[in-house]
């Protein structure tokens, strides 16, 4: 046979070996990879199973909800938002869930939710914050900084809240959203107020808006009225301070002082 001959055959053997072992290569990764995919899924099964049997143990039912932090909103209106069901797992709850459900109340700025194993749930509410004492109809109603009624008044705890007197007189109940043109100026007159210096000198305690934005103050410690103009009233409140000195120094008995004029202030005398 010539050489050449069967140095090909012997060529052809070799190759037809790499090919064999090449494949047998090949077929027993695939089966450790077969393997190792069959024992994981045992394995998530066998986790899933266990977990299961835990989450459903009569150990870890929800069995106390401890709330705290709520002055407007009743522990009842917050159970039924959370809307847990009766033996429910501690472990099954959807703290994030939950969490979005109560922070969208408009009386709630935000929430905290918290397992304390094995069987309660903590609910840490932070309410929206009391800004202003609205007073209609003989009603007297907290809003928060949004314009959400959030209560009655109390005199106790919100006895410190300046008062806005609406010349309109609107019915108003916990839950509204007061969309009116004299609250947002109210707001926008206390937002001027406590930035300014006068803020650590006096207190508003009251104070009336009419549709023109013009607004009528009762400040204390002082006895007369204080009567500011449309618009923004910066500048008036700087002239303040120097018309109330003057009135020390005269020893005057003033009824108001108006300080809607851009060019002059006047003083109202008693009597």
């Amino acid at each position: 046979m010539p050489l050449a001959a069967i140095s090909n055959a012997l060529h052809q053997a070799q190759r037809r070996q790499l090919r064999a072992r090449r494949w047998l290569r090949r077929t027993f990764f695939l089966g450790k990879c077969l393997v190792g995919l069959t024992l994981c899924a045992v394995l998530a099964w066998g986790a899933y199973g266990v977990w299961e049997r835990v989450v459903q143990a009569d150990y870890f039912k929800l069995r106390t909800i401890r709330i705290t932090g709520n002055k407007t909103l009743s522990e009842q209106r917050i159970r039924y938002l959370l809307a847990i069901p009766a033996d429910h797992s501690l472990l099954a709850i959807d703290l994030p869930r939950l969490g979005t459900r109560l922070s969208g109340h408009p009386f709630i700025q935000t929430v905290a939710l918290r397992r304390l194993l094995p069987d309660t749930l903590e609910v840490t509410i932070r309410e929206q914050s009391p800004a202003l004492v609205i007073r209609s109809r003989g009603q007297s109603l907290i809003v928060d900084t949004e314009g959400h009624v959030l209560r009655d008044f109390d005199t106790e705890e919100d006895g410190a809240l300046p008062e806005l007197v609406l010349n309109q007189q609107h019915v108003l109940s916990p839950g509204m959203r007061l969309n009116l043109k004299e609250i947002e100026r109210a707001f926008e007159l206390l937002h001027t107020y406590r930035k300014s210096p006068l803020n650590a000198t006096m207190r508003l305690r009251k104070l009336s808006v009419s549709a023109s934005g013009a607004s009528v103050w009762k400040i204390e410690p002082y006895t007369f009225q204080l009567r500011f103009g449309e618009g923004q009233i910066v500048s008036q409140l700087g002239r303040l301070p120097h018309v109330l000195t003057y009135i020390a120094h005269q020893g005057l008995a003033v009824q108001a002082i108006d300080l809607s004029y851009r060019n002059r202030i006047i003083v109202i005398p008693k009597g």
